[in-house]
C-alpha cells in the first residue's frame, strides 16, 4: 500500500478528530439524529455549549459532519465519508451481529 505525504497528513487530520469519545460521540449522534444544532448535541450529550461547539468544529474540519444553515437555525449531518467512517468501525468490532 503506498500513501502520498497529503493522504498521510489527511490520514492523521481524521486520527485526531477521531481520538475523543466526545467527538465519536457526536458522529454517533448526528448520524442517529441528523438536523441537531450545537445546544441540542450539547445537552444531549451532557457538555457544555463551547465544547460541543469545539468537537463540532474539529469534525466538520476533516468533512465527518456538514452544517446546513435552515433560516436561522445551523443544523448538523453527518457526511458519506462520516457514515464510511462509522460502517467501518462497526465491521471492525464486529457490533454488527
Amino acid at each position: 500500500m503506498k500513501f502520498t505525504g497529503k493522504q498521510i497528513k489527511l490520514l492523521e487530520l481524521f486520527s485526531k478528530a477521531l481520538a475523543n469519545k466526545n467527538r465519536i460521540k457526536i458522529l454517533i449522534l448526528i448520524n442517529d439524529k441528523p438536523k441537531l444544532n450545537v445546544e441540542e448535541i450539547s445537552d444531549t450529550l451532557k457538555m457544555t455549549y463551547p465544547t460541543g461547539a469545539v468537537h463540532i468544529q474539529r469534525l466538520e474540519k476533516v468533512g465527518l459532519i456538514y452544517k446546513r444553515y435552515n433560516g436561522l437555525a445551523v443544523e448538523h449531518i453527518i457526511t458519506k465519508r462520516g457514515k464510511h467512517f462509522l460502517d467501518s468501525f462497526e465491521k471492525a468490532l464486529n457490533l454488527e451481529e
